[in-house]
């Protein structure tokens, strides 16, 4: 629940106690008035035709009963006849003569007050009747009875307003505690991220009803110390990449240009030896420093908004093309086949697509001897193509198989190879960074396939259901 709408609950339930409470004393005032019950009959009466009074008759009842207090009770007598009446004794339309009333009246005098009035009966009666014909009478228990009805309405009434009380303030004390708590979490967490304690995990509150924006950046916490942890780790991982991959060349190229300073080695031969040794040094040196700056580049995507429509039959083709000649170069058999539909568009980024296809293949050929194949294929698959680029080398061991794409990552089988173990990383960042997605598939000793699906766009696709 959002702490805004906590805040409107805590509000409400402070305003609805004093509303409810007035509702409440208003509803059971209606309901036990007297004047309720005497106006409905009141009413039903007003419509009888047979009782001939006045205008002003009938606005006089209707002013005796709404003057009525609410410990009274009151009976309209007319013609031997009980008009209203909220008495339990005088039941509405029984007849009655005078002298059984006033024997009535006489009987219960020990329980109630009783007054009898004949008001104006020259102006209320139309046809000159007798004052005993018209009689309004009221009558009240004595005080202590007075006192146990009121009193019985007070206390429902308290008990009412109190339950009101705890529950509104229950309901303060739950969003009190809710909120005071998820900011404590909330600040023991942020402390210990600033104190550097990537390692333990962040307390989450449980999900449910007490959640709030507090629980939710509890939650977005949670995923910042693990972004952190992992940035962390892999910035060590990254520095003692580099040193490690990085000192073998820088030791050569000190060792062989100190033997030729030193004079250990003379003879123009072994000079130009340990001369071409330090350049090949120097050289792999400089291209794992481009290898290092090009892959940094690669994890700002600003370039992912210049991503243009490009043909992608031609790119495939040339890749292909490309990947035979190399081939015949190492003596290794190559096999192409791209059926991709001439006038299909992908937008990529053509020269980052073709370093992607191109480190896949010089990783083909480098765990693979004179005379093993690399199979290069393209196809139309649903709504995607589907490039695979398929091996029959070394293979790559299970256990390394879910860390190949980590960058500095060298498997069993490539540690006797050079490099730094920077390209399937490369290769997985440029089809991540394109919202492409690529699978390996390896067995030792049999190959290795990539398999790399490109999403046909919705507008080429129709295209090509076209034509």
């Amino acid at each position: 629940m959002k702490i805004r709408k906590q805040f409107g609950i805590l509000i409400a339930s402070i305003i609805l106690i004093p509303v409810l409470s007035i509702i409440a004393l208003s509803v059971y005032h209606y309901v036990t008035s007297p004047q309720r019950h005497l106006l409905n009959g009141y009413r039903q009466i007003r419509n009888m035709k047979d009782i001939e009074l006045s205008e002003d008759a009938w606005d006089a009842i209707r002013a005796e009963i709404e003057d009525v207090p609410p410990n009274v009770q009151i009976a309209i007598y007319y013609d031997y006849k009980i008009l209203i009446s909220n008495m339990q004794e005088l039941k509405v339309g029984s007849n009655i003569s005078p002298i059984e009333l006033f024997s009535f009246i006489s009987n219960t005098s020990n329980v109630y007050d009783y007054q009898v009035q004949a008001p104006g009966v020259k102006t209320l009666l139309t046809r000159g009747e007798s004052r005993e014909r018209f009689l309004v009478i009221s009558r009240s228990k004595v005080p202590e009875a007075k006192r146990q009805k009121t009193n019985k309405f007070i206390v429902p009434m308290l008990l009412l307003i109190a339950g009101f009380e705890v529950f509104c303030i229950s309901i303060i004390f739950s969003l009190s505690k809710t909120i005071s708590s998820s900011i404590s979490q909330l600040e023991k967490n942020t402390q210990r991220i600033a104190n550097g304690e990537l390692d333990t995990q962040i307390e989450l509150p449980e999900k449910g009803r007490g959640a709030n924006e507090i629980t939710s950046l509890s939650e977005s916490l949670e995923r910042m110390r693990v972004s952190l942890k992992d940035n962390q780790e892999r910035r060590a991982k990254f520095i003692m990449g580099i040193s490690h991959d990085l000192r073998t060349p820088v030791s050569l190229i000190k060792g062989y240009s100190e033997a030729i300073t030193d004079g250990v080695v003379t003879d123009i031969d072994s000079i130009r030896k340990s001369l071409s040794i330090v350049e090949s040094k120097a050289e792999q040196l400089e291209n794992m420093i481009n290898d290092l700056i090009n892959y940094e580049k690669l994890n700002n995507t600003d370039w992912l908004q210049s991503l243009e429509p490009e043909y992608i039959k031609p790119i495939l083709e040339d890749f292909a093309s490309s990947a035979k000649a190399t081939a015949d170069v190492y003596k290794r058999t190559i096999n192409t086949d791209i059926s991709v539909a001439d006038d299909l568009k992908i937008p990529m980024d053509k020269k980052l697509a073709n370093r992607a296809f191109e480190n896949i293949f010089s990783n083909a050929l480098r765990y693979t001897k004179d005379g093993d194949s690399v199979t290069i294929t393209a196809d139309q698959k649903g709504g995607n193509i589907e490039l695979r680029i398929a091996d029959t080398g070394v293979g790559i061991a299970e256990k390394d198989l879910e860390h190949i794409f980590e960058i500095f990552y060298r498997g069993t089988s490539s540690r006797r190879e050079p490099g730094m173990g920077i390209g399937l990383s490369v290769v997985k960042t440029v089809i991540d960074s394109h919202g492409w997605k690529i699978d390996v598939k390896s067995r030792v000793n049999e190959g290795t396939t990539f398999i790399i699906t490109i999403p046909i766009p919705d507008e080429e696709r129709r295209i090509v259901q076209v034509q």
